[in-house]
């Protein structure tokens, strides 16, 4: 029984081992490093996308979305439709 008990616990100690490995490497490697680029690209588009030129950066439910697609500061908008700022 205390065999059974101990294979187990080396197994799961094995696939731990093997996990941490995987996550190290993809930290070093060429793979990991385009991750994090792309993911820090898309971070920043997203923020890019989120400020406005004039405005500076807005919050993503403020922002209205033209019928076109892009997004518009809910300043400019409201200066764009009613002439005006209130």
């Amino acid at each position: 029984m205390n065999v059974i008990i101990l294979e187990s616990v080396l197994f799961v100690a094995l696939l731990a081992v093997v996990g941490a490995l995987f996550v190290t490497a993809l930290g070093i490697t060429p793979l990991g490093r385009r991750l994090r680029q792309s993911a820090n690209r898309k971070r920043i588009d997203k923020q890019a996308e989120l400020t406005c030129p004039i405005h500076g950066l807005q919050r993503e439910q403020d922002l209205v979305r033209l019928s076109a697609g892009e997004p518009l500061c809910p300043h400019c908008y409201q200066e764009a439709v009613h002439g005006h700022l209130d």
